[in-house]
């Protein structure tokens, strides 16, 4: 008798990262992606163009899950999942995960896990609640390079950590040119209006840089470092998306009192002068990545001097991606990452929180 699946849903297509989910899903064979449903819209989408939640739902439904529905919990009700892939918009995210989570499901929600550190707090508490496991997933987090720099760094062999320098980005998630995994194509051209008619650009919804981008400097300035730090001084602006209220460009410091990080996130400019990962800057030397994590990123390093170092590190196993991970997982085979569970990525909203309030208040916001 063949072996049971992990029976898996997606639960909104609000987020464009659920065509690379799916993706995986299908090409994990102890798992089957059984059905997909958005969620409720805040904003009506006037559009159907490519990585809209209208084109994420059709391309999922005919290429990857058998099964489509009008409300996800009905289908939640019917499908009973062993998990669910949580992509909605993320001002949902908290009552959304509820309601998988009290049916005794478990969830997975796309970075980052919530807007506020309050939600972020609840959201904790729902896997003891309910008795369900609770992760979420960061696209980076199946970077093997990333692993191997943070080994070179943990060697000890360029001493202490100093400054974290990171830039993240794109022209904006339905920006031009812009391209996802999971699809081979570029976003299609739209139109200010049908821009504006999404959620990614309006802040009641958790839409701009903040969440989107920023999110990934906390989130590896959380993990290099290893605790939280001391305050965020940040900024931000929308410099060239006035179809929305949402900042497009954000920049935070981190004060670790003897150490600190820089974190930009960007909405305009292109993928290609974006690095693949952060600079960390040593006393005794530098670690950084070359290359493109699209087309293949390596990690370089130098001493104090300015000469080129070799690593010498053991090149660590990393999963390719979720699913497979967690097929994993269910069979005892791993034990989570740290950076996939509630209580890091609690950490990394109240950086994210930290960071929008000393935007507002325009002075420096410890986490709270």
């Amino acid at each position: 008798m063949a072996e049971k699946k992990i029976r898996a849903v997606i639960v909104g297509t609000a987020h464009m990262h659920c065509n690379e989910i799916a993706k995986y899903l299908s090409e994990e064979s102890r798992s089957e992606l059984v059905a997909v449903a958005d969620t409720p819209r805040i904003y009506p989408e006037t559009s159907d163009k490519r990585y809209t939640r209208n084109w994420n739902l059709k391309n999922i439904s005919e290429h990857y899950a058998p099964k489509s529905y009008a409300d996800y919990q009905e289908m939640l009700e019917k499908e009973k999942p062993d998990i669910a892939y949580l992509l909605c918009e993320n001002s949902q995210k908290r009552k959304i995960a509820e309601e998988i989570a009290k049916r005794g499901i478990n969830v997975v929600i796309e970075k980052p896990m919530t807007v506020t550190a309050e939600d972020a707090k609840a959201i904790c508490d729902m896997k003891q609640k309910y008795g369900v496991q609770i992760l979420v997933n960061w696209p980076v987090a199946w970077r093997p390079y990333l692993y191997e720099q943070k080994a070179a760094l943990d060697s000890g062999k360029y001493g202490k950590l100093l400054k974290l320098r990171y830039l993240n980005g794109h022209t904006g998630p339905l920006g031009r040119g812009v391209k996802h995994r999971g699809v081979s194509e570029q976003a299609e051209e739209m139109t200010d209006q049908e821009r504006s008619n999404t959620w990614w650009y309006h802040t009641d919804t958790g839409g701009g840089a903040y969440l989107d981008i920023l999110c990934y400097g906390c989130y590896f300035a959380r993990w290099l470092f290893g605790r939280m730090p001391e305050d965020i001084f940040a900024s931000g602006w929308n410099l060239n998306t006035p179809i929305g209220d949402a900042e497009d460009n954000i920049v935070a410091t981190m004060n670790y009192g003897n150490a600190f990080a820089i974190a930009e996130g960007t909405w305009t400019t292109p993928r290609r002068r974006i690095p693949a990962g952060p600079e960390l800057i040593c006393t005794d030397g530098v670690i950084w990545c070359d290359g493109s994590a699209d087309t293949g990123a390596f990690i370089s390093a130098c001493d104090i001097l300015g000469n080129d170092t070799e690593l010498n590190v053991q090149k660590p196993k990393v999963y390719p991606n979720l699913p497979t991970f967690y097929a994993d997982y269910v069979e005892g085979k791993c034990k989570i990452p740290e950076m996939l569970t509630t209580e890091f990525n609690y950490d990394v909203i109240r950086m994210i929180d930290a960071a929008v309030r000393s935007g507002k208040e325009k002075k420096a916001s410890k986490p709270q």
